[in-house]
């Protein structure tokens, strides 16, 4: 790994560590280290990056914001990137928003409320960049991304890069068909003219709504997806594990479909409370939940 790490710092300009403890990477602040941290600036240092790690039979994950995701205790034996540069620039070209797939959708937003422009709103308090929240196809207050999703740059297994239309990709509530080995680089959105002072109300509404209802300790954001026709917190609440705490981690006691790290948790410690949940909510409700956010090195 350390000559593949040289090779690798050798040839492009982002910051490329060994044993990068990815718990300085997640909302969560819990994971163990990667075998390799590598940053890249563009698509030909990500095709680089890449071609190299599959010669050398190398497993790799593209890491944003780590802010749905546990990892492992032990980390992860095989190579994080993560996106960096162009993959974080953005403009808007008239109602058309193009934006890599590094850039923060939080910022995104709030620069489209700025300029009167509508489709963004909902995402207002939605951590996370642009690349995951449309894997995952993210959503808030009854929107989701799907809604304004014009098309994506994506990278494929062979390391082609090609654009798909939204309507290609799959998307549902909280997923798509975008594979682990697809790399998305860069979206576009269609957005509407709207009422500046109308859409900076509105998204300070529903800032105001996240905060109440969301817990400010560490976390990963919604554990689990919400069933048909329920919520996930609703059920977890009802089975009496709202405040329910293992170890450093806790399921929230002001959002049931939140475990946080009150006091320096391990993985172990949240998966313990996942499979308590899953389990108590199966044997009360019949239901089985699924997870939300995403897991490494499991």
């Amino acid at each position: 790994m350390q000559s593949v790490a040289h090779e690798i710092a050798a040839n492009i300009t982002g910051k490329v560590k060994l044993q990068e403890p990815l718990k300085y990477h997640t909302s969560f602040k819990i994971g163990g280290p990667a075998d390799l941290y590598v940053q890249v600036q563009n698509v030909r240092e990500l095709v680089y990056v890449l071609s190299l790690l599959q010669q050398n039979g190398i497993p790799w994950f593209i890491l944003g914001n780590g802010t749905n995701l546990l990892v492992h205790d032990e980390g992860y034996r095989g190579s994080v990137i993560h996106l960096s540069g162009k993959f974080k620039d953005f403009k808007f070209n008239g109602l058309m928003l193009e934006a890599g797939a590094a850039v923060p959708l939080a910022v995104l937003a709030r620069r489209a409320n700025s300029l009167g422009l509508s489709g963004l709103t909902f995402a207002g308090g939605i951590p996370g960049t642009v690349g995951g929240a449309v894997v995952m196809n993210a959503g808030a207050h009854g929107h989701c991304l799907s809604e304004v999703l014009v098309d994506v740059q994506i990278l494929d297994s062979s390391l082609e890069l090609h654009t798909c239309q939204a309507s290609e990709l799959g998307l549902n509530y909280r997923k798509s068909k975008i594979s682990s080995s697809e790399i998305i680089c860069f979206v576009r959105f269609q957005l509407e003219a709207g009422d500046k002072v109308e859409l900076e109300r509105q998204s300070r509404d529903y800032l105001m709504f996240r905060h109440n209802r969301q817990p400010r300790q560490p976390n990963a954001g919604s554990i689990f997806k919400n069933p048909p026709d329920t919520a996930a917190g609703s059920l977890i609440e009802a089975a009496g594990l709202k405040g329910y705490r293992v170890g450093g981690a806790m399921i929230s006691d002001i959002h049931a479909n939140f475990i946080v790290n009150c006091q320096q948790a391990t993985a172990q410690d949240v998966m313990t409370l996942i499979n308590i949940v899953r389990r108590k909510v199966a044997q009360q409700f019949g239901i089985e939940l699924e997870l939300e956010v995403r897991l490494l090195g499991y």
